[in-house]
């Protein structure tokens, strides 16, 4: 193995660099070798980062880029196993590096401070101050990556004088044939997480809700997370604040999907971004003119009117991509630009009839019955599914696997989720409480259950079963077989 501490210049491994490596070689328990270097990052130093390592650019000038030393260092780093406090902060920083000087690099990592939590799990931290603290380790030049590296050499000492080495062996054994945990994430929890559907819930150490995700399978999801190489900042930046996890279980995915949709809009975790509430869609919308031809236009999604939105044409995020996809009809379907409203023109042939890519419906040299089946050729591969009940539906979600969740009940409306139902809270209660104002169109919502629920599909879910709501009735949930 190899007892190993980077300084950097910053704590994103996609966006700093590596300033300082300091290791140490060990085979069947003796020191081999050590080896330091400075590395030159190529950018300033940060003040703050000189503060606390003392390392600054006058230092490192001199000193090679590790594209120099990557040969050499990936021959000694090569099929060892690699000792670092917090490891996945060093092992994540080398990667990287190794990958911008062109190496593949992996390596089976060993936290230290994960197994200080395994064999004194009596105390509370276990952060290399501490550990230098509790065990009133000398050191000099902290921060430093020799030093530091030192420290963890002195400390696998004490643990060796302390406990039985059988004990150790196993602990480490442990340690490396599981996904590399976060260091302060507690084991017994990822031990509780179910193998079944349904989303899971990463929370920082204040209770701060940082993301939320869905899975077929929660735990082997979660623990996916943690076997990941971290090239995106964003799983680091997870791993390193993440101290608990809550979850819900799902009888399948089509619960999972609903339920972590909604969770994401209303709780807005800090690193789900791309799903937030989307406030406005556009669509193309047609209608005919007094001569009888079809225009299209580009219009606004009225977001509280989902049987208006189904009736017209795509969903668009952008009028740019709205815009985009009506050019590429205009295009491909020899549509006229002026009856689109791209040609701003009043009336008469549009430009593009003079270069003949228009084939004269504006100046009625084509006929408005060719030119509408024209136009509602180009419509067909994005016209909106239309809601194919008469009624509200409450969708019986069961378990195809009998895993041993309860059945869900969920009431839909037009595409819209309303939530779940149950026999002490009837969905007709449920619709008559809802503001009507409250009903908000979600187009990721519109995605999932198109996905489940449209007509070429729902055959395809038969633990899904639709009950079609009639207003007037009063339903409860134990009546339904």
């Amino acid at each position: 193995m190899i007892l190993l501490d980077c300084e950097t210049t910053g704590g994103r491994a996609s966006r700093d660099r590596i300033t300082e490596i300091g290791l140490i070689e060990i085979k069947d328990g003796e020191v081999q070798s050590r080896w330091q270097s400075l590395i030159n990052p190529g950018r300033p130093i940060p003040p703050w980062i000189h503060k606390i390592t003392g390392i600054d650019d006058e230092m490192v000038a001199d000193a090679p880029a590790f594209e120099d030393i990557a040969e050499s260092l990936y021959q000694r780093l090569k099929n060892v196993i690699l000792v670092a406090h917090n490891a996945r902060f060093d092992y994540s920083f080398l990667k990287q590096e190794f990958k911008c000087a062109g190496y593949d690099y992996s390596a089976k990592t060993l936290c230290s401070v994960k197994l200080s939590r395994r064999l004194f799990p009596q105390h509370q931290g276990h952060s290399l101050d501490k550990i230098i603290q509790r065990h009133q380790i000398a050191v000099k030049d902290r921060h430093r990556a020799m030093a530091d590296t030192e420290v963890i050499l002195t400390y696998f000492t004490l643990i060796q004088q302390q406990i039985d080495a059988a004990v150790i062996q196993q602990t480490i054994a442990d340690i490396l044939k599981r996904p590399s945990l976060p260091s302060h994430l507690d084991n017994t929890l990822i031990q509780k997480l179910p193998e079944k559907p349904g989303i899971y819930q990463f929370y920082d150490e204040g209770g701060t809700l940082l993301y939320i995700g869905k899975s077929v399978n929660i735990k082997e999801r979660v623990l996916s997370h943690f076997s990941a190489d971290h090239r995106h900042h964003k799983e680091l930046d997870i791993s390193q604040q993440l101290h608990h996890i809550d979850w819900i279980e799902t009888p399948s995915d089509f619960g999972a999907q609903l339920l972590e949709n909604s969770y994401i809009k209303q709780t807005s975790p800090r690193y789900n971004r791309r799903q937030t509430k989307i406030k406005k869609l556009y669509q193309i919308n047609k209608t005919l003119n007094k001569d009888g031809y079809a225009e299209l236009d580009i219009m606004l999604a009225d977001m509280r009117d989902a049987s208006d939105i189904t009736s017209k044409y795509g969903l668009f995020r952008s009028k740019k991509q709205a815009q985009t996809k009506l050019l590429d009809l205009i295009s491909q379907y020899k549509l006229c630009q002026r009856l689109c409203h791209i040609e701003k023109k009043a009336s008469g042939p549009c430009f593009s009839y003079q270069l003949k890519k228009c084939l004269g419906a504006c100046c009625g040299k084509e006929q408005a019955k060719l030119y509408n089946l024209r136009v509602d050729m180009a419509l067909t591969h994005i016209k909106n599914q239309q809601w194919p009940w008469s009624t509200p539906i409450i969708v019986e979600e069961q378990s195809p696997m009998n895993n041993g969740v309860d059945s869900h009940f969920h009431l839909i409306d037009q595409w819209c989720y309303l939530g779940q139902v149950d026999s002490h809270n009837t969905p007709n209660t449920r619709l008559l409480k809802q503001p009507q104002d409250s009903i908000f169109f979600d187009i990721d919502t519109y995605k999932i259950l198109l996905r489940f629920l449209a007509p070429t599909k729902l055959s395809h879910f038969p633990y899904l079963r639709t009950h079609p709501l009639e207003n007037s009735a009063s339903v409860s949930m134990n009546s339904w077989g």
